[in-house]
C-alpha cells in the first residue's frame, strides 16, 4: 500500500528546508574509528578537535588493558554485564554502585554522593525536584540546554542572570529574595560554549547571604581542575560550600554517567523525587565499573592535566598574535565567525586539511555567535596544530 505524504509532515520538511536555507541544518556524522588522537571522518583520517575527551583516556590502550585485566569468571556478569535490566530502585542498584558512591565521597571529602545515567539526566531530575511553587531559580545566561531544560520541568519562578555577572545576580537576589521559600542558584564551572570559568567564591558568598542552595555544572571541569581532577569548585576551595556538586563521567572520564555531590538530607530525597532517576534503567555494570576503577586512577594524570593547559595556552597566544576573534580561557577555546555560512566554511576548510572541527551554530550559541568550539585534549601537541591559526585567519578573511 502506498502511503500518502500528510500536511503535517509538508510542514516538518518545509521547516528542514528553512534550516538549510539559513545554515543550521544539522545530521549525523559518520564518525570512524578513533585512534589516540586522531578520527575517522568521510573516508579520511582527522586530528579531533571536536572531542570532549580531555585527558585521551577513551583511547588510552594500556589504561584500557589494565581495566579488562580485572576480568574473570567470577565477576564477568555482575561487574561487567552489558545491561542491568532494572531502574536502581528495583534490581539494578549493584554493589558497585555502592562502591563507586563511597569512592566519590573520599575523592571530594563530602557527606554523600548520587550517580545518575548522564549529565542531562541529572540535570532534568534535580532541578524539578528540589523547586516547585513559591521557589525562585536564578540561572547564568549561558548554561546548557539540559539545565535549561530541567528548569523548564519546574514549577519555580526562573529569572536569568547576565554571564558570569555577579553585579546583576546579586541585585536579582536583593529585589527578589523575600518573595520565596527556596532559592537555587544554577551556574556552570566551564562553560560548554564560551570555555570561560564562573566566580564560584562570589556565587557561595551570595548563596551564604541570602539562604539559598547553589547547584554547580562541572561537566567540562572535571578531570581538568583541582589536585587530582575533582574540578574547579575544589581548586578555588569551596567544593564542601557547593550544595549540589553535578560532575560528568561522559567527558575527561571518558566513560558513561554523571554524579552529585551533596548531603545525605538531599540525596535521600532526590531518591524519593527525581523522576530521571525512579523512572530509567540503571547504567550497565560494565560502565559503573569503569566510573569506580577511573576514580581510583584520577591522581595518575597530573601530566595530562599540565600538558592539556600547555597547549591550550600556546593555541590562544597563536590565536591573539594574528587578532582573531576567540573566548574562553580553558581547554574549550571557541574562535568567533559570527555568521553561519562561515562556521560552516570554516569547518569544511579544516576538514579538508586534516582538522576535525565542526560548527556550532543557533540555537546552541546566541543569533550571529556562530563559532568553532575547538575542544583541546592532553594527547595533543602544539605542533599538531600549529597550521590551524593560519587557515582560520585565511577563512575569515575572505
Amino acid at each position: 500500500m502506498k502511503l500518502l505524504q500528510s500536511s503535517s509532515q509538508d510542514r516538518y520538511r518545509d521547516r528542514l528546508i528553512s534550516l538549510e536555507n539559513k545554515d543550521l541544518l544539522r545530521s549525523l556524522k559518520n564518525i570512524g574509528k578513533r585512534e589516540g588522537n586522531t578520527i575517522g571522518f568521510e573516508n579520511t583520517i582527522c586530528l579531533n578537535l571536536s572531542s570532549n575527551d580531555y585527558l585521551g583516556l577513551s583511547t588510552d590502550m594500556a589504561l584500557c588493558e589494565k581495566f579488562y585485566e580485572g576480568m574473570d569468571k567470577e565477576n564477568m556478569i555482575h561487574e561487567f554485564g552489558p545491561g542491568s535490566s532494572s531502574s536502581r530502585l528495583l534490581t539494578g542498584n549493584s554493589g558497585i554502585y555502592e562502591d563507586l558512591e563511597k569512592k566519590l565521597c573520599r575523592f571530594y571529602d563530602r557527606e554523600a554522593a548520587l550517580v545518575f545515567n548522564s549529565g542531562y539526566h541529572a540535570n532534568i531530575g534535580i532541578i524539578p525536584a528540589l523547586t516547585g511553587k513559591n521557589d525562585l531559580i536564578l540561572s547564568d545566561a549561558l548554561n546548557h540546554a539540559s539545565i535549561v531544560d530541567g528548569i523548564r520541568l519546574s514549577k519555580a519562578d526562573c529569572m536569568i542572570f547576565k554571564h558570569n555577572d555577579m553585579s546583576d545576580l546579586a541585585m536579582l537576589l536583593e529585589k527578589n529574595r523575600a518573595n520565596y521559600e527556596t532559592l537555587l542558584i544554577i551556574t556552570e564551572s566551564v562553560f560548554s560554549m564560551d570555555g570561560d570559568l564562573a566566580d564560584i567564591q562570589a556565587m557561595v558568598r551570595l548563596k551564604e547571604t541570602f539562604d539559598g542552595l547553589l547547584y554547580v555544572d562541572e561537566a567540562h571541569s572535571v578531570g581538568i581542575y583541582g589536585a587530582q581532577g575533582q574540578g574547579l569548585c575544589y581548586e578555588e576551595g569551596v567544593h564542601g560550600k557547593i550544595d549540589i556538586l553535578l560532575g560528568a563521567m561522559g567527558k575527561a572520564l571518558a566513560s558513561h554517567g554523571a554524579y552529585a555531590l551533596t548531603s545525605q538530607v538531599l540525596k535521600y530525597y532526590l531518591i524519593n523525587h527525581m523522576r530521571s532517576l525512579i523512572y530509567t534503567t540503571a547504567l550497565p555494570p560494565m560502565a559503573v565499573n569503569w566510573n569506580r576503577f577511573i576514580i581510583q586512577h584520577m591522581d595518575n594524570f597530573s601530566e595530562h592535566r599540565k600538558k592539556l593547559f600547555k597547549v591550550s595556552n600556546a593555541f590562544r597566544n597563536a590565536l591573539e598574535k594574528k587578532g582573531i576573534p576567540f573566548l574562553g580561557q580553558s581547554h574549550i577555546i571557541p574562535v568567533i565567525t559570527k555568521s553561519n555560512a562561515k562556521a560552516v566554511e570554516l569547518s569544511t576548510l579544516l576538514i579538508d586539511h586534516g582538522f576535525l572541527a565542526f560548527p556550532i551554530r543557533p540555537p546552541t550559541v546566541p543569533e550571529n555567535l556562530s563559532r568553532i568550539r575547538f575542544s583541546l585534549t592532553s594527547d595533543i601537541e602544539y605542533k599538531d596544530i600549529e597550521q590551524v591559526p593560519d587557515l582560520i585567519q585565511s577563512c575569515l578573511k575572505c
